[in-house]
């Protein structure tokens, strides 16, 4: 119902790792998926196109667009930290991604709401999803399955307040020193 999938939240909530098992599901699934993350990216439509001419394994020469647009099954493009591409985000959203195919899915992760939405065009074919802390019960539940032992957990869920990676490394400095 949606070519664009839109996630967002605080650093360090699990936005990478998400799309990780997303590429990992791809893989199993045989859908053929890019990753770009926008750190390894300066903010312009050459770098973009570069980035991407390279994680696809094409020649110098190649264009990126018209080999994506050559395809003929579903496919993912996975985006990471976009908010670091915020320069670029009108070429994409204006010139790039509106001559890809409809069978491409295009997943964008970031700190900050996209603006997309304001966009008439876009509305219809935008997902957005905001991710935050665990809750008590979930932050719970994870240290658990991490073998933490209950009488830590409130300590733990005060000091971390549910967010995913503090709760993370605080399981593995447990598992550390056992």
């Amino acid at each position: 119902p949606f070519h664009v999938l839109h996630i967002f939240g605080p650093g360090g909530v699990g936005k990478t790792s998400l799309l990780g098992q997303w590429m990992r599901i791809c893989q199993e699934m045989g859908i053929p998926a890019i990753y770009l993350d926008g750190r390894n990216l300066e903010p312009a439509p050459e770098s973009f196109l570069s980035g991407l001419r390279f994680v696809m394994g094409l020649e110098t020469t190649a264009s990126p667009l018209e080999v994506l647009r050559d395809r003929t099954t579903r496919h993912v493009i996975f985006i990471d930290t976009y908010e670091t591409l915020a320069p670029l985000d009108d070429w994409l959203r204006e010139e790039f991604l509106p001559q890809l195919p409809e069978i491409t899915l295009i997943i964008l992760a970031s700190r900050y709401q996209s603006n997309w939405r304001i966009d008439s065009g876009w509305q219809a074919l935008l997902q957005t999803v905001s991710l935050r802390n665990l809750s008590p019960e979930e932050s719970r539940t994870y240290l658990s399955r991490r073998e933490i032992p209950s009488a830590q957990h409130q300590a733990v869920l005060d000091f971390t307040h549910g967010q995913p990676l503090a709760l993370s490394l605080v399981a593995d400095v447990f598992a550390q020193g056992q």
